[in-house]
């Protein structure tokens, strides 16, 4: 096999950049100056960009201008930052600012995730010196992330973390004839937070809920960061009311968020979907993962600050449906009992309780079995006495 040529050689082994300014002179500058020690890929304006950033995962660090037109600096720190992909949502972000940014246009430039500023004209020992800084760190940071298991900004594990620990917990529930629960946990409207507070505020709210389910969660349970805004909870052994409650006070903590922008209160809640896999069965990580996911989404739909959840259990799932239908204002999915179907029918909702019956009869199925003959032809004769 004939081998590349040299500069091809060297080329795959130089870190990858993206400059982005509307001035042709200046891309054109940066790209002499880097040339030689880095892949340096250009784009005119914020949309083309983005659309090189989502499409080549090689770039390592991206510098750009601040006032471009179609999107500008700011509107592209901001799809970065709030991006779901970890890789892009880390890239440095080196803003390039020129005599018409004063000192607040860099304060919103940081405050939206700026990693460092540059101030125009630079010169090339300047810019590589820079470059080179946040590529290294960038590729140790990602190196560390993968090898520790561990999000960096709560600490919590990360995805690869939660499928290992998911795999332990349904190996061992399987084994044991145990329950087991797995909560997905999502804060509401995300980047509308990030637009009011900026970055280091929305990191914030972060960290805060993540110490919320640290302090809600048992010993044996687990609590990793899966996403933007993403949590997900393993909780082995877990009974499907407990987990359904526990999901509720956790919403209800997180509601009660005390937090305010130049005087106006901010509202801050999150959205848990709960998946409960059939008892005694060995799922797989898919299985529970897609099963939480729609979950989520359910509680989604039904706005900010909700609890949805589904069992795989027969009957189970079209409890979840019910209570979706019946109390979407509610926000949760109560469960099903006598007691509350007695209130309803007190308070003249018998519509309501008509369309839980299947669910109830089930509910009363094992005390039916304990009834002897003499009893049970006794309901019978009440009921037809009552039709």
């Amino acid at each position: 096999m004939t081998a590349p040529p040299d500069d091809a050689q060297s080329t795959e082994a130089k870190p990858r950049l993206l400059l982005i300014d509307d001035s042709k002179v200046m891309r054109k500058s940066a790209v002499k100056m880097l040339g030689k020690d880095f892949d340096v890929v250009v784009a005119e304006d914020g949309r083309e960009g983005w659309q090189k950033i989502l499409e080549d995962d090689a770039i390592q660090v991206v510098f750009t201008d601040l006032n471009m037109p179609n999107l500008n600096g700011y509107e592209l720190l901001q799809l970065i930052r709030t991006c779901e992909d970890d890789g892009i949502r880390n890239l440095p972000v080196i803003v390039v600012t020129g005599a018409e940014n004063d000192d607040e246009a860099k304060e919103q430039a940081y405050d939206k995730g700026a990693t460092d500023f540059i101030t125009k004209p630079f010169n090339s020992t300047d810019l590589r010196a820079r470059a080179q800084a946040h590529a290294d760190y960038h590729r140790k940071t990602q190196a560390l992330e993968v090898n520790n298991k561990v999000d960096a900004l709560t600490q919590l594990g990360n995805e690869q973390h939660f499928r290992e620990r998911l795999a332990q917990d349904v190996s061992f529930v399987s084994r044991h004839k145990e329950d087991l629960a797995v909560m997905v946990v999502e804060l509401n409207d995300f980047n509308g937070l990030f637009l009011k507070i900026g970055r280091v505020g929305a990191d914030s709210v972060i960290k805060q809920i993540a110490k919320v389910l640290l302090k809600a969660v048992r010993k044996e349970d687990t609590v990793s960061r899966l996403g933007l805004a993403r949590f997900a909870v393993s909780l082995p052994t877990a009974k499907s009311e407990g987990a359904v409650q526990l999901a509720r006070r956790i919403c209800a903590v997180v509601d009660s968020f005390k937090a305010k922008l130049r005087g106006e209160a901010l509202s801050i809640s999150v959205s848990i979907g709960v998946y409960i896999p059939a008892y005694g069965s060995r799922p797989t990580y898919d299985d529970v993962w897609n099963g939480a996911k729609e979950a989520l989404g359910e509680a989604l739909k039904m706005g900010r600050g909700e609890v949805f959840s589904i069992r795989a259990e027969a009957g189970e799932d079209v409890e979840s449906e019910l209570e979706a239908v019946l109390e979407p204002a509610a926000g949760v999915m109560d469960a099903i009992s006598i007691d509350k179907a007695l209130l309803q029918l007190k308070a003249g909702e018998s519509d309501i309780v008509a369309l839980k019956i299947p669910v109830l009869l089930q509910r009363l199925d094992p005390i039916f079995k304990l009834l002897n003959d003499r009893q049970k032809q006794a309901l019978i004769k009440n009921l037809n006495r009552e039709v």
